[in-house]
């Protein structure tokens, strides 16, 4: 529906109230959409897509805030803000003709840097100045007044709340993105880091075991163990032990270190120690490994792993 014409006296200031409505309307949304997409930037992988999608809004979003304050009032005589509760920004003096360029708001929009500065002294200076008058009206010869000569537009309470949910939305958007994108994944890393330091030694230690008077089921647990790129290793070394003289081979994890570890991969060094031989036969042997381990439908499995020290005997089975 279409606004009445403001009655207030020709050439008077608007209110403290109204500009300040005015200013927040103007900024707000912005505001809230930058420091939401700016924050997601900072959290998201630099020079990745997702960065590159979060500084693209932000600019956007910068640059549509500053076509409202300072291009649109040239265009359609409004922003937003100042739509909604019906003021202009006019030259300053009595009499002058309320028509402000492109430049001139433009270094109003700068000089409000002056308002802001002295602890915001400058945004509380209307509230004295005969003429309601920031430090920035000073600078660029400007006020504020009551549109009184023209009716507000007509749906500028649909459009004003359309804005403000497109902002929510956009905020929201930025911070689901930066929560699955980065903390979630980072959450689930931390999960998978502490799956893998508790599950992982056991798992190396069983499929490096085994005893001849069980070895097929020994051997079968270990495939179980394994995924299928890394059976492709170990079936082979299994049947060359096989076809020997296969002795009692026990493992145990003494240490531990998870390399890294993403939601579903994780890279562990161990170091194990154990015997080997029957009994009254056994020596002590040693080895440090490097793990790597895969996580599918909630298990995890051994995809790779290298020796990086060989078995050592004990020092007097040399």
């Amino acid at each position: 529906m279409t606004e009445a014409v403001i009655d207030v006296p020709a050439g008077a200031p608007a209110t403290w109230r109204t500009r300040v409505i005015a200013l927040g309307i103007d900024l707000l949304p912005g505001a809230v959409v930058v420091v939401t997409t700016a924050m997601a930037a900072m959290s998201f992988p630099s020079g990745g897509v997702w960065w590159w999608l979060a500084m693209t809004i932000t600019g956007a979003v910068i640059l549509a805030t500053a076509v409202n304050r300072v291009l649109l009032p040239v265009i359609t005589g409004w922003s937003l803000g100042r739509a909604f509760t019906g003021i202009e920004v006019v030259r300053g003096g009595e009499g002058s003709t309320p028509a402000v360029g492109a430049a001139r708001l433009l270094l109003r929009e700068v000089a409000h840097l002056l308002d802001t500065v002295p602890v915001f002294l400058g945004w509380l200076w209307p509230l004295r100045d005969r003429r309601g008058r920031t430090f920035a009206d000073l600078v660029a010869r400007t006020e504020v007044r009551p549109a009184v000569a023209r009716q507000q537009p007509a749906n500028i309470r649909t459009v004003t709340m359309a804005v403000f949910v497109a902002a929510a939305a956009l905020s929201l958007c930025g911070a689901a993105a930066a929560y699955l994108v980065v903390f979630q994944r980072e959450h689930n890393s931390d999960v998978a880091r502490a799956e893998i330091a508790r599950q992982g030694p056991k798992i190396v230690a069983d499929m490096l075991s085994y005893d001849p008077a069980t070895l097929d089921d020994d051997f079968g647990r270990a495939q179980s163990l394994a995924t299928e790129r890394y059976r492709e290793q170990l079936v082979p070394q299994q049947d060359a032990i096989r076809n020997s003289q296969p002795a009692p081979n026990f493992y145990r994890v003494t240490d531990a270190a998870v390399l890294d570890a993403t939601p579903h991969r994780a890279t562990v060094l161990m170091f194990l120690q154990g015997q080997r031989g029957t009994a009254g036969k056994e020596r002590l042997i040693s080895a440090t490994v490097r793990v790597v381990f895969t996580e599918a439908a909630g298990n995890w499995r051994v995809d790779d792993l290298s020796v990086v020290s060989k078995p050592l005997p004990a020092e007097g089975d040399k």
